[in-house]
């Protein structure tokens, strides 16, 4: 009877094993949505590259480099299909484009060079090497914290050969170092006599002398 039983269990197994393989393959769309289209690097450098371009040019993210370069038509047959499935197969992280032609005038790649797994770490020279010839910028821009809106803006200017934007400063506006009105004296002011050339206290009052000259009578 337990044999029967574990025989059962066999076949019960073997069975839903078989469905569940039966089911995956009759379905050709094995598939779900991602969490987000950017990682949180991206989307943190996407904002700031936004920031540094401004409204000059419009990026474009995830591009092929089929999509921005053409091959000549001198070429012949054979190396036309090995190109053009090489420029199929490369991806650009960030391609800046004219707003109103969107006619491409740089490229940018993220780069973890911590190791050479990381993202594009080891540099492609297929991908260098095509924009190169087409004439091209490309920038291989290192992930790392901190990168201000000025460090892009220069290292742009740099490759699109335009003058490097002013560094503002931290502190914007005059800092007073001190006042600006003149400060008055605590000290109670003393009184110039022009004909004697001596300085003398302010009159006394009449209550005052009378006060003073009982004392002094007192004294002697």
């Amino acid at each position: 009877m337990e044999f029967i039983m574990l025989l059962l269990v066999l076949l019960v197994v073997v069975i839903a094993l078989v469905a569940s393989r039966f089911i995956d393959n009759s379905n050709p769309f094995q598939v779900q949505r991602k969490a987000a289209l950017f990682s949180p690097v991206e989307r943190s450098f996407l904002g700031l590259l936004d920031k540094a371009v401004q409204n000059d040019y419009r990026i474009m993210n995830r591009v092929r480099l089929a999509d921005v370069l053409d091959i000549k038509a001198s070429v012949s047959d054979k190396n036309r299909r090995s190109t053009q499935l090489k420029l199929n197969a490369k991806y650009l992280d960030y391609v800046l484009c004219e707003p109103e032609t969107m006619k491409v005038v740089a490229v940018l790649d993220l780069v973890n060079p911590q190791n050479k797994e990381g993202h594009k770490a080891v540099p492609d020279w297929f991908v260098s090497g095509a924009l190169d010839a087409a004439g091209v910028p490309y920038l291989r821009i290192a992930i790392k914290a901190g990168y201000t809106v000025t460090e892009l803006q220069a290292a742009l200017a740099v490759k699109l050969g335009k003058p490097a934007p002013k560094v503002e400063p931290l502190l914007k506006g005059l800092v007073k170092k001190g006042p600006t009105r003149p400060i008055r004296t605590v000290k109670p002011a003393l009184v110039n006599t022009a004909l004697s050339g001596r300085l003398m206290s302010p009159a006394l009052s009449k209550s005052q002398i009378k006060a003073q000259s009982t004392a002094l009578v007192q004294v002697s």
